[in-house]
């Protein structure tokens, strides 16, 4: 009898065994409803205190924290499976493929910096509301059923640059931020 119901015992999962699943589908329904919502409100934020041209270091921080809201800093479900059937090829990554025809892909091309006369008018005539797009644009990428938080990060990461032609930073510094 006592063996019996410590058989029966071990069949039932644990909570833990449950709450970790529920838990990272719970933060995927948050991605699917309000963590795709939010984070455009904190970008839009995000790009306000960009376009006062000194406030670039908060402007950062609001991006992290609008991508850290999507889905709480949880990991998505499914990532580690999504990350194994990464095909091993040469195809640039979406954000390659758009920065090439985007103005940090130009500087980069160009080699040098753009003149001061220039940024500015770059920036009076162009870069405000390209800059505005640009933030659309990156959080677009949330509209995907899934996630890629990293794509959005590197977007936003380029932003200086589209509205200011900065001269952008390189890789590394560029994920970093």
């Amino acid at each position: 009898m006592v063996s019996d119901v410590k058989t029966r015992d071990s069949r039932i999962p644990n909570a833990r065994e449950l709450a970790g699943p529920a838990k990272r589908w719970a933060g995927y329904g948050w991605f699917m409803s309000f963590g795709t919502l939010l984070p455009l409100v904190v970008f839009l934020g995000s790009y306000v205190v960009h376009l006062t041209l000194v406030g670039a270091p908060v402007a950062r921080s609001l991006d992290r924290f609008g991508v850290w809201i999507s889905t709480f800093g949880q990991e998505p479900p499914g990532k580690d499976k999504l990350e194994a059937r990464k095909p091993a090829s040469d195809r640039p990554s979406f954000v390659e493929r758009v920065r090439r025809h985007a103005p940090p892909g130009y500087l980069e091309r160009r080699g040098k910096p753009v003149a001061t006369w220039l940024r500015v008018l770059w920036f009076v005539l162009v870069g405000w509301w390209l800059g505005a797009l640009w933030v659309l644009l990156s959080w677009s990428v949330f509209l995907a059923p899934y996630p890629f938080l990293d794509t959005v990060s590197a977007l936003l990461a380029e932003l200086p640059s589209v509205m200011t032609l900065a001269y952008p930073g390189t890789q590394s510094e560029r994920t970093d931020r």
